[in-house]
């Protein structure tokens, strides 16, 4: 049942009418896509007041672009491996809506690959899921999306999942020893699924019974999940969904209604959130937001936290800053205990949000315009040796294929050469080449320190983030491959009982406070470091390394050059935030006393 391809919209949305695309411009209004419940409110305001204009924004770095690219990849070889595997039942609607009507009223089709859906227009709602999958039982349709994120980590929990050759709901069986990853990327994945579900309702195609929908994740397995059943507080996704849409709806015909009463003030208001970095009207919120010194501008609230803060008049972010440490810290270990009207404002607040004294130190970071010690100048400690290696390991997928290390003596040490050293593998990255590479840098590692310490000599080794470095290590040691050290061997060197390795991100976390994520390109870049390349990321790293081996001989050469590169810059940076931490970092203002009045 194959049918011709046609241009559409990103990820299968239909492009939409004037200067936005998240809508659909009707002869009866405009309607909503999936994604509107979980974004931001106000921004449904901003996408329909024709005042309000989207700003430019910079080009999407490498980085971007290949997550997005990959996303895409993954949703249409899952797509064409389902019309392959099921072709005798399944439709390639290609986004076309006759073709999807037609086969939803089919009896003999059992999938749709990338349907349209008919707009849903007294609910204002329209919808593309990446696939519908008929319910055997009562004979109507589920929405399936796919994702190129993970739905579950290894845990105690069993979730219902089905194969792409069975990818039916009576085909799921419980799957137990996993759990639901931390995060939102599922909950959005559910808001948008309960979307579709709503749509196939009103056209009369939903399945009975409970409503469940499917997630295809990375692993290309799909994962039967209840709309109906309780995620936290809010409520089910399918309750939540019908709240948040409501909301937007509410919104969106309000800001149509302005549109014919220009008097009427804008409904809604904005507020600082994650979201914010990647949207369109980001300056126009942020300009509105600095102007009243907003509270949402410390670096990262929900919602519901953002309603408790203004419930106990906490409006702007001095006000935040202005709030007592103790008070809160109070607040915190005694967060089983009631509040009333007698309670100061910090306590009570420390008792609703479990972060609060981060929130309060980042907001005197905002106040400030600069970092802050949370340690007395004196006891900024970089952990120094004699004897310092900087590591750093770049990965491509879950495969470690390069170790990097920069060596400084800080005291002449005899047998000890200083500087950069890289371990890397630009073949085939297999588990034998991985294990061998890690045996080959561990075999180095483990002869320079024990050189310095025969030299009396103290040791450290140093990274970013000990948690990845640590988990890379162990898979390589998983590999097998003959002349691995044991893991009693590497955890006697760097294991966290041994005292070798240093932590930078922790080191430098505990005694400085920055407005927001201490990440190594933020930290090193304050301590006055600068990269070699212009757009320096892990991320990045991905596409470089695929050129590095993509065959093109010039391509290669430069890839490789460049990623050893920024292995060497990472290995210098941590370096960097030692030498800082010892000297420029002492002058900047204690944590307590940058505390501010209230006004």
């Amino acid at each position: 049942m194959a049918v011709s391809m046609r241009r559409c919209g990103p990820r299968g949305e239909t492009t939409g009418a004037g200067r936005n695309s998240l809508t659909a411009m009707t002869a009866s209004g405009p309607t909503l896509d999936p994604g509107a419940a979980g974004r931001c409110a106000y921004r449904t305001v901003l996408e329909h007041d024709p005042l309000a204009e989207p700003h430019a924004r910079a080009p999407l770095d490498d980085a971007v672009v290949r997550r997005v690219e990959a996303a895409d990849d993954h949703r249409s070889a899952v797509q064409a491996l389902l019309l392959d595997l099921h072709a005798d039942r399944a439709v390639d609607a290609t986004f076309d809506l006759e073709v999807t009507v037609a086969a939803l009223q089919d009896p003999a089709v059992s999938l749709v690959v990338k349907p349209r859906l008919p707009l849903d227009l007294p609910g204002r709602r329209r919808g593309a899921p990446s696939l519908l999958v008929r319910d055997a039982t009562s004979g109507g349709w589920r929405p399936v999306a796919i994702h190129n994120h993970f739905v579950t980590n290894e845990g105690s929990g069993t979730q219902r999942t089905a194969s792409l050759a069975a990818p039916f709901p009576e085909d799921a069986q419980p799957r137990e020893g996993v759990r639901l990853r931390k995060g939102g990327a599922w909950r959005r994945d559910l808001l948008r699924l309960a979307h579709h579900h709503r749509m196939l309702e009103s056209l009369g195609h939903a399945a009975d019974g409970q409503p469940i929908a499917g997630i295809i994740d990375r692993s290309s397995v799909v994962f039967w999940m209840p709309l109906d059943v309780q995620l936290d507080a809010r409520g089910s996704a399918l309750a939540q969904y019908d709240a948040r849409f409501a909301e937007r709806v509410a919104l969106l015909e309000a800001t149509i209604g302005r549109a014919h009463d220009p008097a009427q003030p804008l409904p809604g208001a904005p507020w600082w959130h994650k979201e914010c970095e990647e949207c369109p009207f980001e300056a126009t919120c942020r300009a509105t937001l600095e102007i009243t010194d907003d509270v949402s501008l410390v670096r990262f609230t929900d919602a519901t936290e953002q309603e408790i803060l203004r419930d106990h008049g906490v409006m702007t972010r001095r006000q935040l800053a202005s709030l007592d440490l103790e008070l809160v810290a109070m607040g915190v270990a005694t967060s089983d205990e009631p509040s009333d009207r007698s309670t100061p404002a910090a306590t009570a607040l420390g008792r609703r949000i479990r972060e609060l004294g981060r929130l309060v130190r980042r907001a005197r970071v905002e106040v400030a315009g600069t970092m802050l010690r949370l340690v007395d100048a004196d006891a900024l400690d970089g952990f120094r040796a004699d004897v310092e290696i900087d590591i750093d390991m770049e990965s491509y997928g879950h495969a470690t294929y390069l170790w990097g290390a920069l060596v400084t003596s800080r005291v002449a040490t005899p047998g000890v050469e200083e500087g950069y050293r890289a371990f890397v593998e630009w073949g085939p990255l297999t588990g034998e080449a991985e294990g061998a590479i890690f045996a080959s840098f561990f075999d180095w590692l483990t002869t320079t320190a024990r050189l310095a310490r025969d030299a009396g000599r103290t040791v450290r080794v140093y990274c970013f983030w000990a948690h990845a470095e640590r988990g890379q290590m162990r898979r390589a040691l998983a590999s097998g491959v003959a002349g691995l050290p044991s893991r009693a061997e590497v955890d006697a060197l760097l294991g966290e009982s041994a005292g070798t390795l240093s932590d930078l991100h922790r080191v430098v976390s505990t005694q400085i406070q920055t407005a927001g994520p201490a990440g190594l390109k933020v930290l090193a870049t304050a301590a006055g470091f600068s990269w070699r390349d212009d757009a320096p990321s892990g991320e990045a790293s991905m596409g470089w390394y695929e050129e590095a081996v993509g065959g093109d001989s010039a391509l290669e050469t430069a890839a490789r050059h460049r990623l050893l590169e920024y292995n060497e810059d990472d290995c210098r940076a941590t370096r960097a935030l030692r030498d800082w931490l010892e000297g420029p970092a002492r002058d900047l203002p204690d944590v307590e006393r940058a505390r501010p009045s209230p006004t």
